[in-house]
């Protein structure tokens, strides 16, 4: 991995309706040191991140600039600076359709990895804190908060050029504030191309199909696998890749599985992006309530856990060691 530039630039709105501004900075971050050591943490945060949106520019929005400034920029018509400042700038005019008030660095930067280059625009905030000065007296101070990336965005350069994919672009943005989460989305040109609960939910029916083949003692370790393999690329913002999940089923049949799963797809495709929420669920079931909160293991349910539609009941067969103990408790007399 090589991170070949680095730039960082702020943008605010200090009070509601006021004048958005700018404060670009002229030459690029050293690609080393704390900027880099910033880089890396911001990008972990991204990654991880459950609430990415995987799609592309919108072909429709033809007065969106910004595939242009960037395609100059591949070209060595324009500076990696100069681009994100036009960037910046650009995000600064679709700021002034709106009146909230913000404060962030972004930090745009390019990294090349395996010889694919990606592009991470990274909206991130400061944390007031306090810290003993000199004076042994305690001051205000502020610090980088990486863990919490409330807008950003990652492109692929390659598979957007090629021109042959639909996920080439994702996308983080914040719950919090529609209002900024939508001037984001626009300022990028984002269009969504790809529904991870759809693909998902198709997935996990694949898995479900798969597994009637199997003999019983194995479709725990079975399911298991798969999981731990998919909720792990999510995690990593990696792909699942059906060729790898595949060898690690079965390393005699390395293929049966993926072509299993290409033979069920309604459009056959090597990889997808999951929806971790959905990955969860398959995981375990679970419900709650103001007065009762139940969750268990999906490789449970039929076997010691027995849920009948018609009478509403869910009979558990076997409890946990520390509520039989509970309820035992709970069934002693009181002393007088």
């Amino acid at each position: 991995m090589t991170l070949q530039h680095c730039i960082i630039h702020q943008i605010e709105r200090p009070v509601p309706g006021a004048d958005v501004t700018t404060t670009l900075r002229d030459e690029e971050n050293s690609s080393s040191g704390p900027a880099y050591s910033l880089f890396e943490q911001l990008k972990q945060s991204y990654q991880r991140s459950s609430q990415k949106l995987y799609g592309h520019f919108d072909s429709e929005q033809t007065d969106n600039p910004v595939p242009g400034w960037l395609q100059e920029q591949q070209q060595g018509k324009s500076p990696f600076a100069r681009t994100t400042q036009r960037l910046l700038e650009h995000l600064q005019q679709k700021m002034g359709d709106n009146d909230e008030a913000f404060s962030a660095h972004i930090l745009f930067a390019l990294e090349t990895v395996m010889d694919q280059e990606q592009l991470y625009i990274f909206w991130f905030n400061h944390v007031e804190a306090a810290h003993i000065d000199n004076t042994l007296d305690i001051a205000p101070t502020q610090y980088i908060d990486s863990n919490k990336i409330l807008y950003g965005a990652r492109l692929f350069i390659e598979e957007w050029l090629e021109e042959d994919s639909q996920k080439y672009l994702s996308m983080i943005t914040s719950r919090g504030n529609k209002n900024l989460s939508d001037t984001f989305s626009a300022f990028l040109g984002f269009s969504t191309g790809l529904d991870l609960v759809v693909e998902t939910s198709e997935f996990l029916t694949i898995v479900d199909d798969y597994a009637q083949s199997l003999p019983e003692e194995k479709v725990t370790d079975y399911k298991g696998k798969i999981l731990d393999y998919c909720i792990e690329q999510d995690k990593q913002g990696a792909p699942v890749v059906f060729e790898d999940i595949s060898t690690q089923l079965n390393e005699q049949q390395p293929k049966e599985f993926a072509e299993f799963v290409s033979s069920k797809q309604e459009s056959p495709k090597a990889e997808i992006y999951t929806d971790r929420g959905s990955l969860k669920r398959y995981v375990r079931y679970f419900g709650r309530d103001k007065n009762m909160s139940i969750s268990f293991s999906a490789d449970m349910f039929g076997q010691n856990i027995v849920y009948d539609e018609a009478s509403g009941t869910l009979t558990i067969k076997e409890i946990p060691k520390s509520l039989k103990q509970q309820l035992k408790n709970s069934n002693k007399p009181t002393k007088e």
